[in-house]
């Protein structure tokens, strides 16, 4: 008794391994995409909590409410409660040479960095803190979160932020008053003004309040 036996032709080997790679092309920069994207949500969200972490450490040994209320000084507060790798004694030994607006416009400078207040962790995130270590203004808190690793745009891996007199990491303009007086619908409005202008190009700051109040997820 004979048995048919049916085989692929190499045409129709050939129409399967080409609609394969036509999907393969569509999908891989959209898969890898997302994978640097979840990435960044979750490094984002490290140096966030370490650095709120430490802020709240620091006002329990010292039994205050208030960071103003102790005797602060932001670099000796950085080399304790954070785990430092190193000091940045250039722009380009730790944050990357040139950076991009969310509307893909270059950065002319890094006039955020100074090798005075710049350090380096040890999983790769850099940072500068400046500002009066009195509070009597916010400090000024830059952060890229894979250092020179790219994309290298505001809103994705670097950050500019404020930090307030009860150790706060919020907008510039979103002050512990702000929060308190204002409603809920208020206050999202407000940040969604602030992330229009990051999109345009026409604020370093604003991206953060967004990208925050989405749980840490980007949607842009």
């Amino acid at each position: 008794m004979m048995t048919n036996k049916k085989g692929f032709t190499l045409a129709e080997v050939l129409i399967t391994i080409g609609i394969i790679g036509v999907i393969a092309a569509v999908t891989l920069p959209a898969l890898n995409t997302n994978l640097v994207n979840n990435q960044l949500e979750v490094q984002t969200r490290k140096f966030y909590t370490q650095f709120t972490k430490a802020f709240d450490l620091f006002k329990a040994e010292n039994q205050i409410n208030k960071i103003s209320d102790a005797d602060f000084n932001k670099n000796q507060f950085i080399k304790k409660y954070m785990n430092i790798a190193r000091n940045c004694s250039s722009a380009d030994a730790c944050y990357a040479s040139k950076y991009q607006t969310l509307n893909n416009k270059e950065i002319s400078s890094t006039s955020w960095f100074s090798k005075n207040n710049t350090y380096e962790l040890a999983d790769g995130a850099v940072f500068t803190l400046t500002g009066d270590n009195g509070f009597s203004s916010p400090l000024s808190l830059t952060f890229d979160v894979n250092g020179r690793k790219g994309p290298n745009k505001i809103g994705y891996d670097l950050w500019n932020v404020s930090v307030f007199y009860d150790g706060s990491i919020d907008e510039g303009t979103i002050t512990p008053e702000v929060r308190k007086n204002y409603s809920g619908e208020d206050l999202e409005e407000l940040i969604e003004q602030r992330f229009n202008s990051c999109k345009a190009g026409a604020s370093y700051g604003g991206c953060f309040g967004h990208f925050k109040m989405n749980g840490f997820k980007f949607d842009y």
